[in-house]
């Protein structure tokens, strides 16, 4: 007799896997309602990051866990305290934008608490494996319908599918993260039709996104994958069958092809617009300063801010990026003190680069801070405009969040890193498997985002995608320890 299927039952049993399945469909609709603070898909969420520390508080609790969440709670409550030590310009605003930072530390050490078992494992995959598929999908649709979010708004280059414009970099981000575990889904394929479509359809994908983020992603992917298999072989003694170096081949391919065509790709279009649009405004200023006698590129910086003549010119030159990039600049501080920090340099590339701007901007407001907030950080409306957000993880932790929290961030990363390098000590033939090379490219990759974007630390919607990758990072280097009471939550 044939065993009635039990939903309830399934979704117990495969709720990791639907936890990950859902996030392109809330990206679209997060696109759809038009906003991204405040939509029904970031209530949900939350909603979910909140259910999901109450199961894992009620099912899996342990001193571990506890202290793990403790040490995230203080770093978030320290930076919150002082902020009212030195007076809130906005609270709310605060506490709304930390809802969204703390998603990855709190997701991350749940998932540490429930992947215990590589069949939970498996199921954080194929939830990753169909990510990428409904990716692709609203990819393909939006590109037919005409309908997608440009990577590049002004400009109108690349493809970003149905999401929000301030999420765009959310979108390469988890491109970027997929594309790594869809090579996976290409090796570990029994489908020839699956395998050797795959690499391709990443090539496209990446290559239109037009961001250095997947292209570099394209490069590691289209070369990786193949020189791990080939040492991987050699290492083992282990000789690849026909399937397998057909797919090798056609990623090597991939790659090469990759590197030609890159002038005529939509990343190459892009740098060529910004680099002519900078290079044009410096090319004007330093033939004004000819004209009046001066070469500007042999001056020292005392030299640009005593001369009269040199020293109005240059604020005008500044003034002119700094009203472009980020107007804080203009208003709240002497220009001076932005060419000092420059070194005076005339360079339209450098002066011209927002996300730099952006990071003067911070630096400025963190150096006329006090002790105790240079630990803890200011507070993200302390800016002066949402816009001037930073466009880079890693600075705006170390700014928004202080020392504290930017040891408490690399630490983290240093903590899974170390266990990755024990366990390659212990057992390097033995590690050498296809999955923990795609974690560790993964995750290695990740950390490199967190420079490019802004998004992979502080969005949810891109941090929950490293969260999993850093939990299996934590399930794969701890298997061997786990007979000895290891795991966070044992």
């Amino acid at each position: 007799m044939t065993k009635k299927f039990d939903f309830l039952q399934w979704l117990r049993e495969n709720w990791l896997f639907l936890f990950l399945a859902v996030q392109p469909p809330l990206d679209v609709l997060a696109f759809v309602t038009k906003s991204e603070s405040g939509t029904v898909a970031g209530l949900i969420r939350l909603a979910m990051m909140v259910g999901l520390a109450v199961y894992v508080l009620l099912k899996k609790r342990s001193p571990l866990f506890f202290a793990a969440m403790g040490v995230t709670a203080l770093v978030f409550l320290l930076h919150v305290a002082n902020g009212f030590r030195v007076g809130y310009i906005s609270f709310a605003q605060d506490v709304n934008y930390i809802a969204k930072v703390v998603s990855l530390p709190v997701i991350g050490i749940c998932f540490c608490c429930c992947i215990d078992s590589e069949q939970k494992r498996d199921q954080v995959i194929r939830g990753l494996w169909i990510c990428a598929g409904l990716l692709t999908a609203v990819v393909l649709l939006s590109a037919l319908t005409g309908s997608y979010t440009y990577t590049y708004i002004i400009e109108k280059i690349g493809i970003s599918g149905w999401v929000i414009d301030s999420n765009r970099s959310c979108h390469s981000d988890i491109l970027s993260t997929l594309a790594v575990f869809t090579a996976l889904l290409a090796v570990k394929s029994e489908k020839p039709w699956l395998r050797y479509a795959l690499p391709p359809i990443l090539f496209v994908m990446l290559i239109t996104n037009a961001t250095t983020a997947c292209y570099l992603t394209l490069l590691a992917v289209m070369a990786g994958f193949p020189v791990f298999m080939l040492f991987r072989a050699f290492l083992l003694k282990e000789k690849a069958d026909k399937g397998e170096r057909i797919l090798l081949g056609e990623m090597a391919v991939l790659f090469a092809l990759a590197i030609v065509i890159y002038p005529l790709t939509p990343r190459a279009e892009m740098e060529a617009l910004e680099r002519n649009s900078k290079s044009d405004k410096e090319a004007r200023f330093v033939q004004e300063m000819e004209e009046l006698g001066y070469d500007i590129y042999s001056l020292s910086l005392e030299e640009k801010l005593s001369d009269p003549v040199v020293h109005e010119h240059l604020t005008e030159y500044y003034n002119g990026f700094i009203a472009s990039t980020v107007n804080n600049l203009r208003v709240r501080y002497d220009v001076d003190r932005t060419i000092i920090a420059l070194n005076g340099t005339v360079s339209g590339e450098v002066l011209g680069d927002t996300r730099n701007m952006k990071r003067l901007n911070a630096r400025f407001i963190f150096e006329d801070s006090d002790m105790l907030t240079r630990f803890t950080g200011f507070e993200i409306a302390a800016l002066g405009n949402t816009e001037d957000d930073l466009e880079n993880d890693w600075y705006a932790i170390y700014y928004y969040y202080g020392y504290i929290g930017i040891a408490f961030y690399v630490l983290m990363a240093l903590f899974l890193l170390g266990r990755i390098a024990v366990l390659l000590f212990a057992d390097f033939k033995g590690s050498m498997t296809v999955l923990n090379f795609t974690l560790l490219m993964c995750f290695v990759l990740q950390l490199g985002l967190c420079h490019f974007s802004g998004a992979m630390l502080r969005r949810p919607n891109a941090s929950v995608y490293m969260a999993a990758v850093a939990a299996m990072v934590y399930f794969q280097t701890n298997r061997r320890a786990a007979g000895k009471g290891g795991t966070l939550c044992s």
